[in-house]
């Protein structure tokens, strides 16, 4: 009970060292709203990123079936870079950066993202190259075709 009451009676001296250690309520909305900002910017490029891919996989779909004209087209990309940027269930979101290598034509860099499985990632590495679709109509968007691996 001794020591409940030197905790209670220490409150106060607590309280006033938080007070007087957190910044102004100013500078932590200020904070707040750049960070919201900053989380919106993300959000924006990544809505555009998953759009380019939705866009390679719906072209790449038909073509591969062969229920379509060129939709899509099929390329060699080299990977020269990878990283992980999230978790999708039990699956990595991984952005690719990529040298799209379009036969008799000059390469050029693409960034994609796509959902890998725990069990390829180790298959995937800088230097790898692959099997990918394009859309002719927009370049960027790359479907990288896993199960060339």
């Amino acid at each position: 009970m001794g020591m409940l009451k030197q905790s209670i009676r220490g409150m106060p001296k607590q309280a006033k060292e938080i007070e007087r250690t957190t910044p102004p309520t100013a500078a932590r909305m200020a904070a707040a709203q750049a960070r919201m900002a900053a989380a919106h910017a993300r959000m924006a490029d990544l809505n555009q990123t998953m759009a380019n891919q939705a866009q390679a996989a719906n072209a790449a779909a038909p073509a591969e079936a062969g229920t379509a004209g060129p939709v899509a087209v099929r390329r060699t990309v080299a990977i020269t870079g990878i990283r992980q940027i999230g978790m999708l269930n039990f699956d990595l979101l991984v952005e690719f950066d990529l040298a799209v290598l379009p036969y008799r034509l000059r390469p050029y860099p693409a960034t994609t993202q796509q959902r890998v499985s725990q069990m390829q990632i180790g298959k995937l590495q800088p230097g790898l190259t692959l099997e990918a679709w394009v859309d002719p109509s927009n370049p960027a968007a790359v479907w990288l075709d896993l199960q060339s691996l």
